[in-house]
């Protein structure tokens, strides 16, 4: 009966074989039950194989994903060159002095082509080929499965396309171990299907529109927004508070980070740049829009901040 219990290595091929047809690429395709073991089944992966380099760098202030890999190349004694995205995005030779100025042992680059809190895209390819001219492996994530994704033959990439499902892209001939891979207990979901080729609406004229008539603050983008994402920070109530309120009228593609102020400091703070103050994170909340009837009306959310300011009113007699 124990042998029922493990995993067969063979499923785990059986579903990459089927989403690489599905998908119609070169890219040999692994797939993992969450990003965070997809980023360290691959770096780690990568590392084994060219143990020879000793440098890896990546780029800090637009993801988590980094953090449950760091500590195996601290523990390693990697030398490990964190690049800020501010700086890249305000280089005036777009970056080609930091890709320059890395270490000449460097092993690969990790870029983030979305924020993974704003979903704001910021542009690779440049990166990208100043990195392979190097001999430096670059690597993209992207959180956004409607995300364009373009690699050239040497790069390898991880895109978030649901909540169960993350995909890690190689080059076609890449020869590459994975140690966690066939250990996952994964079999075929017919719904991933629909989450591999859906094509959004490009809603971002009607998100503008909508966010020019309301009152509240919106987020201040660095790069390319989502056209299908939009960030609200609310100054007179709480953020968590509104998405309750928007999910009971159906709006559930609402999410609060205010707790992110009391119960988990760290799920933001901790990687993203610069610093969101506890006021912000109190008041901030996002919302993903696949249709225009997900977009909430302007009257819905002045009727929402008025019915919380007046509950929570306190009347003395």
């Amino acid at each position: 009966m124990v042998l029922e219990a493990f995993s067969h290595p063979e499923e785990w091929d059986l579903v990459n074989f089927r989403l690489k047809n599905e998908l119609a690429t070169q890219n040999q395709v692994r797939c993992y039950i969450n990003p965070f073991l997809a980023s360290f089944d691959l770096l780690v992966s990568l590392a084994q194989l060219y143990a020879h380099k000793r440098s890896i760098a990546w780029v800090t202030g637009a993801s988590p994903l980094l953090e449950n890999v760091q500590p195996h190349f601290v523990r390693e004694g990697y030398q490990i060159q964190n690049i800020k995205l501010l700086d890249l995005i305000q280089a005036a030779d777009q970056g080609q002095s930091v890709i320059d100025g890395l270490n000449k042992d460097t092993l690969f680059l990790v870029f983030f082509k979305d924020n993974a809190l704003t979903g704001e895209s910021f542009d690779h390819q440049k990166l990208e080929a100043w990195a392979a001219a190097k001999k430096i492996f670059f690597v993209l994530v992207s959180h956004q499965a409607e995300s364009d994704f373009q690699l050239q033959p040497t790069s390898f990439g991880i895109k978030v396309y649901a909540s169960d499902l993350t995909l890690v892209f190689l080059p076609e001939r890449a020869k590459l171990n994975s140690s966690i891979g066939a250990y996952q207990n994964i079999q075929w979901k017919d719904q991933w299907s629909e989450s591999i080729k859906k094509k959004n609406i490009d809603l971002q004229a009607a998100i503008q529109e909508w966010e020019d008539s309301l009152v509240q603050q919106k987020w201040h983008y660095k790069g390319l927004r989502s056209p299908q994402r939009s960030l609200l920070i609310f100054d007179a109530v709480h953020g968590q508070i509104v998405v309750e309120k928007l999910k009971e009228k159906g709006f559930s593609n609402a999410t609060s980070y205010a707790d992110c102020v009391s119960q988990s400091p760290k799920s933001i703070r901790s990687w993203i740049q610069p610093e969101i103050s506890d006021q912000v994170l109190r008041g901030l909340i996002s919302l993903s829009f696949k249709e225009a009837r997900d977009i909430p009306s302007k009257e819905l959310i002045e009727n929402i901040v008025r019915d919380i300011q007046t509950d929570s009113e306190w009347t003395f007699k």
